[in-house]
């Protein structure tokens, strides 16, 4: 049975939200702090300022790449002018695309992946200047480039494409190139956490868990590959802690106050509840 597009926009509202909220998240804005620059509150706008967007992807009207110009666009209408949901709305808008097809949801994410465009990457490129997004410098095709989405043209390379470009080192990108084999993956993980240890906990095991098995990307790009692979060593450290949410809250003082923000994972286990809710998960 196809979900209704109310109902698919609904799961990734709240899948946003339960994200957000989850505490301790260590790294990351969630409802006990803020950031010196942004706040709980401008997430809480970023995804009530989605919902339109998750809704008409799951009617199936416009791709990817447009649907994410559009989500990123409309943060203006709120007054809003930083990156809160950049990343969370690049893994999700491509699941509410697919949610709204009649297929299983992994067949359906496969075939939205492979018609991705031309236009998607130039699109893509527009919301990515306008989010102020980081990521880490490649050689080629940098979103850092204002040249660069003419050269897409030209070779006429999609936004697929320009995903595989990197892969290796961007956790979001990794998704879109393996038809997000691990989003999958992490909302049964979800599903099982949420069960034994509640919501909150659930999330917050879950994001540990991503975050002790890949090193985090938006790490990387802002402090390079050691401190990324020791915030790894240190979600693993606190998992194996009998006192896990205390920990958590340590290595979350610690990391605020190194300015250390493990967002991208943050953004995959936001996909990751979308998919679980999608498929029922119960709290």
């Amino acid at each position: 049975m196809i979900m209704s597009p109310d109902r698919v926009a609904q799961c990734a509202q709240l899948a946003m939200l339960f994200e957000l909220s989850s505490s301790p998240k260590p790294g990351n804005i969630d409802r006990c702090h803020d950031f010196s620059d942004i706040g709980f509150h401008h997430f809480l706008v970023s995804a009530v300022s989605a919902y339109p967007v998750f809704r008409k992807a799951a009617q199936g009207r416009g791709s990817a790449g447009s649907l994410i110009l559009e989500a990123v666009a409309a943060w203006s209408d709120w007054d809003l002018h930083s990156n809160t949901h950049f990343g969370s709305l690049v893994l999700m808008i491509p699941l509410a695309l697919a949610a709204g097809r009649s297929r299983n949801l992994e067949t359906n994410v496969a075939e939205v992946m492979e018609e991705s465009t031309v236009q998607d990457a130039v699109d893509f490129y527009r919301a990515f200047q306008l989010a102020g997004a980081r990521v880490a410098e490649v050689g080629k095709f940098s979103l850092k480039d204002p040249k660069s989405a003419a050269e897409l043209c030209r070779s006429k390379r999609t936004l697929r494409d320009l995903m595989r470009l990197s892969e290796g080192h961007d956790l979001i990108a990794r998704e879109w190139s393996t038809n997000y084999e691990r989003s999958f993956r992490l909302s049964g993980r979800l599903a099982e956490l949420v069960a034994r240890h509640g919501l909150n906990e659930g999330v917050v095991r879950g994001y540990l868990e991503a975050l002790a098995e890949v090193p985090d990307s938006l790490v990387l790009a802002k402090f390079g590959q050691e401190t990324a692979r020791h915030v790894s060593i240190r979600a693993g450290e606190v998992l194996q802690d009998v006192a896990v949410i205390q920990m958590a809250a340590q290595m979350d003082r610690d990391l605020l106050l190194e300015d250390i923000n493990p967002g991208s994972t943050a953004d995959l286990i936001a996909a990751s509840l979308f998919i679980s809710l999608l498929r029922d998960l119960r709290f």
